[in-house]
């Protein structure tokens, strides 16, 4: 990987990492997640946890390996910066698959949930402030929608529809 881009990821998944509450840890009984530190749940990473705390160097790795490297998110072109950097935020709070299924959606592709070599041309040929647009715009009917099936998660649809529209410009 080329030294800007490299830069540009680790400043991206810094990025994450401030919006999903840096170093405090967390344990709000209402998060399925459980203990959560720098973004990391105890639920889909046990592995983090096993001396009860995370690391962020711990965090970065993970955050590098499972949401911008195994989806492929690492090759999308600096033109589309944004729609990268909102993407690796979509898959951490949804998971890569459903992130790319609406990025798909959004492109008229099919929604596999594969951000295979079709989803980077297409995306690549697309205008990154519309893309970014109507990307959030599904992200916040999404979380209306999961909001609406789990009435507890009401607590955090201010939070979660702030970061969603967060990447509108």
């Amino acid at each position: 990987m080329e030294q800007i881009v490299m830069s540009t990821l680790n400043d991206i998944v810094s990025d994450v990492i401030k919006r999903e509450g840096g170093s405090t840890a967390t344990n709000d009984p209402s998060d399925r997640g459980g203990r959560t530190q720098y973004g990391i749940s105890e639920r889909v990473h046990p592995e983090a946890w096993t001396d009860n705390k995370v690391t962020e160097k711990e965090a970065r790795e993970i955050f590098l390996a499972k949401y911008v490297v195994w989806p492929g998110y690492h090759r999308i072109p600096a033109s589309h910066q944004k729609v990268q950097a909102q993407l690796i935020d979509f898959g951490v709070l949804s998971g890569p698959n459903i992130a790319t299924q609406k990025l798909q959606l959004v492109l008229g592709a099919k929604p596999d949930g594969i951000f295979g070599p079709k989803t980077l041309a297409t995306l690549v040929t697309r205008d990154q402030r519309e893309v970014c647009n109507l990307l959030a715009v599904r992200r916040a009917l999404m979380i209306g929608r999961l909001v609406k099936k789990n009435p507890s998660d009401l607590v955090y649809l201010n939070g979660w529809l702030d970061r969603a529209l967060s990447f509108v410009y």
